[in-house]
């Protein structure tokens, strides 16, 4: 998972190359975007990628190509497994 420093000092993760420690801390910051953005996949995984601050300074998905691909190509994987409706 992808934690900066400063989020995996906020959510207690001590070693975020240990790969327990990383995916706890990694799916418990997903899940609280998720409740954040009111369970939209989109925000949250923008939110992920590029931070809270740019999804809100820019209204949703940052228009930076990274963060939109990112969005895009784990959408595309996801749309698969996602519940029906």
């Amino acid at each position: 998972m992808q934690l900066m420093p400063a989020r995996a000092t906020l959510l207690g993760v001590a070693d975020a190359f240990d790969p327990r420690a990383n995916l706890d801390g990694g799916v418990r910051h997903l899940r609280e975007l998720l409740l954040r953005y009111d369970g939209n996949v989109r925000l949250a995984l923008a939110a992920y990628n590029a931070g809270e601050d740019a999804v809100r300074l820019h209204g949703g998905v940052p228009p930076f190509p990274e963060t939109q691909e990112y969005v895009r190509k784990v959408l595309s994987l996801y749309a698969p497994l996602a519940p029906a409706g």
